[in-house]
Parts: C-alpha cells; structure tokens; sequence
C-alpha cells in the first residue's frame, strides 16, 4: 500500500471518529442523561412510599451531605432491626448521588473519561433492579426487595398508584441496564478516540519509511506525545494496536475491521417519521400528570398537619369560648385565611396574596381525586380522555400546566408561611414540601417535553400540507 493509501485512510478514520463523537454527543449521550433524569423522579417517588408507610426511616442528615464525585452507596451487612434505618439512609445517599449525576455530570464524549465512565456504571448496579427480593446476596437489594415485598402485602395491590410503582421497577430495571450498555459503548470508543488524536496530532505529520516501520513509528509516536498531546498521557498497549494498522502484514484486515467499528448506525429519517404516533405523545402527557396524584398527596398530608400545628397555638380565651359555642350550636368554623409572599417570576419584586385555606384544600382535594383518576389506562377517566381529539387533549393539557405553576407556586408560599408563623417549639414540627415540589416540578418539565414535541410534530404536518406533501 502506498503514501496515498495510507494518507487516505488516515483522513477516513479521522472523520470517522469526528462522526462518531458527534453521534455520540447528540444521540445516544443525551438519552442517557435523560434516564439518570427520570430515574430520579422514580427514586423519589419509591422512597416517598415507602416512607409513608413507615417500611424506611428518612435520613434527617441527608441534604447535609455533600457529595464531590460518582460512585457505588455503601452496601455493607446490617441486621434486619437496622432495616428500616439503613435502607433509609441509603436511599438517601442513592437519591443524591442520581441528584448530583444530573446536575453536575456532563454528559459528552469530551467529558466522559473511562474511569468516570466506570464509575457511572458501578454506581448503576447499586441495587439489582431486576432481582429486588429479600433472599439476595446484596445487602442494598436485599433490604429493598424485603420493604417492597412488606409494601405490596400491606397495601393489599395499592390501586393504580402502587401498580404504577411496581411497572416503574420494571422499566427502571430495563432502563438502567440500556443505559449502563450506551455507557460501556462510550467508554471502549474513548480507546479508538485516543487513536484518532495520535493520528491527527503525530501519525499525519510522518512520512511513510517511518509509519512503515513499527519500531521506528513506536519510538516516534512516545518520543512526541508530551508536546503534541500534553495531555494525555502515553498507552503502549492501545499505540501498538495503532502501530499494527499501519504496518503489520495484515493490515488491510486491520483498517477494515476498524472502518466497519466506527461506522455509525441509524434508523432512516423516514421510517422513524413513520412511527410516530402524536396521540400517544398527548396521552402520555396526560398520563404523566395523574402519576403527580401520589406526591400532591404527600403534599396535601403535610400542609393539614402544619395547618393544625399552627392552629393549636391559637389558645387564648377568646379563641376557646368561640369554638366551645360553635360546637354547641352545631356551627361551621370560620373560614381560614392566610396571607402568604409570592415571589414574582424572574424579578426581585414579591407581593402579598391571600389563600382562603378551606376553599384552596376544597380544590386541591378535587384535583388529586381526578389526577388519580388518570393514573391508570384502564381507569374510566382516562379512557374517556384517550377517546377525545387530539387538540382537546392538548388544550387541556395546557391549561393544567398554567393551573398546576399556580398551584405549586401557592403551595411553596405555604410552607414559607408556616415555617416563619409557627413558634420555637412547633416549628421543629413542621414537615416542609420542598423535596415533593421538586419532584413535581421535574413532572411538569416531562408534561412539557411531551407537550412541545407533540406541537412541533402537528406543526410539521400542516405544514407539508400546505406543500402538499404527504407521507
């Protein structure tokens, strides 16, 4: 093969591993990235459950914790006394990590060296997602294959709620094994990504009596790393397997091996233009909204408990002698105002408003009832849904999504409240919602996604009729 050859496929394995990069930063990496995101909600939502229901104790240290790189939770032996305890702080840990993965972890090829890589794959198998029961070698799966089992017998099926629980341990089995394999696939290109830095920055620059001769390519390739590529440090093993494809009798089998691993592999535009279904995008969104039933029922249990706590410091006399009367007389209490601070959106300014308590939980009450309703595709409110034209899904969608910003934005000025209006002693009593109203925003963001991806899709299609296209 000659000087030609060879600089022809140098170019070709250069740009190949470009294209690989950029398929890997726009296609696979972003889905990845996505999935540590849903996972999250999953993770709160799992452990919000099993809160409730008293199977773990909440690690009261756990937002104090602060975490500075990826890696596996402690999984440790611990008695069955200790469950409840541990599994608790371990899921806490656990929830954090997938917290500082989405937030801090940039998912690029640049940024996603192999021993990170290795790291996040480790982290991944913390729990055997696919094999959660109580008979397991794995401490961590152990313990949580035990609550959930306690779980499903105390709850006796749970209705929709529980049962979309338990479909989502099953897809977040499947989605973090997807995602460990997308990882793994980004990790053992970093190695052909090595290569291709070598070529561009050394091997393109030599003539070919030196790229000809394995030796001579070898000492030249160690002798130019530190000042050609500072920053990476010298692999003998991966500059050999470099060094064979360009001088190693078999080296045509080599180069075609290698061409063949960098190719990128994708569905035609076409077909997956083809498969999309907007009513399923819509209806998801809609499904998405009833699985926010189970934390704004957290939420509604924790503002009534705060709600009474505040009450009860109401003792003076005055107070005592109108309730004794009310009671006596079969009277309806009086309706109850707060006057909560909202923050204006994306300025400084904040403004007062009063939330009628009675009327506000009256609503609040009715909306968790119908969003439980949808929960499920079988239940008679979501089939009337589905059954709907898509532009009334989509309107209603929209309209929940304003009714829901509102609501959630009350709800933080409520926690405010109560945090700054109860005293010394019940303050410490106050359950705060922070963490479900993080939960529920990352919801709406998902409700969101689906919204505009249906938009932009119904948009398309008006569009290229107009045209008069059609597929």
């Amino acid at each position: 093969m000659g000087s030609a050859d060879n600089e022809d496929f140098n170019a070709k394995i250069i740009k190949a591993v470009d294209d690989k990069v950029s398929w890997f930063n726009s296609t696979v990496l972003p889905k990845v990235q996505e999935g540590y995101r849903n996972h999250l909600i999953f993770v709160k939502n799992l452990t919000n459950a099993l809160q409730r229901r008293s199977l773990i104790t909440p690690d009261p240290y756990q937002n104090d914790k602060k975490i500075t790189d990826v890696g596996p939770i402690d999984d440790a032996p611990f008695n069955d006394a200790e469950r409840a305890t541990q599994l608790g702080i371990r899921l806490g840990q656990y929830e954090n990590m997938v917290d500082f993965i989405c937030t801090y972890v940039k998912f690029s090829v640049e940024q996603l060296p192999t021993a990170k890589i290795k790291k996040l794959v480790d982290f991944n198998g913390s729990f055997s997602w696919d094999a959660l029961n109580p008979e397991s070698a794995r401490q961590n799966t152990k313990a949580l294959g035990a609550a959930l089992m306690e779980l499903k017998t105390t709850t006796q099926g749970g209705g929709p709620a529980m049962s979309m629980l338990f479909d989502s341990i099953a897809k977040t089995s499947k989605d973090m094994e997807e995602m460990s394999r997308e990882l793994k696939s980004v990790g053992a290109f970093q190695k052909e990504r090595y290569k291709g830095e070598i070529r561009k920055e050394i091997v393109s620059k030599l003539g070919p009596d030196v790229r000809g001769n394995a030796s001579a390519l070898m000492e030249e390739i160690k002798k130019q790393m530190p000042t050609a590529l500072p920053r990476r440090p010298f692999s003998a093993d991966i500059v050999e397997e470099l060094v064979k494809e360009e001088s190693a009798p078999n080296k045509d089998e080599l180069r075609s091996k290698l061409l063949q691993h960098l190719k990128v592999q994708e569905m035609p535009t076409e077909k997956a233009e083809e498969s999309v279904n907007v009513h399923e995008i819509i209806m998801g969104a809609v499904l998405s909204l009833g699985s926010m039933s189970d934390q704004y029922n957290i939420v509604m249990g924790k503002v009534v408990t705060n709600h009474d706590i505040l009450a009860s410091e109401d003792k003076g006399f005055k107070q005592k002698l109108g309730r004794f009367f009310r009671r006596l007389f079969g009277m309806a209490e009086p309706q109850v105002e707060y006057e909560v601070i909202i923050n204006k959106k994306g300025t400084d300014e904040k403004q007062r408003e009063i939330i009628n308590y009675n009327s506000f939980m009256a609503a609040f009450s009715k909306r968790i009832k119908f969003y439980t309703s949808l929960s499920s595709t079988d239940s008679p409110n979501y089939q009337k849904m589905n059954s709907q034209a898509d532009d009334f899904v989509f309107n209603w969608v929209n309209k929940q999504m304003t009714e829901n910003g509102r609501l959630q934005v009350l709800l933080g000025a409520l926690d405010e409240y109560f945090k700054a209006n109860t005293s010394g002693v019940n303050r410490a009593k106050i359950k705060g919602i922070k963490m479900e109203l993080t939960t529920l925003k990352n919801v709406l963001v998902k409700v969101n996604q689906l919204r505009s991806e249906y938009a932009s899709y119904v948009e398309e299609a008006e569009q290229m009729k107009k045209l008069g296209i059609t597929k």
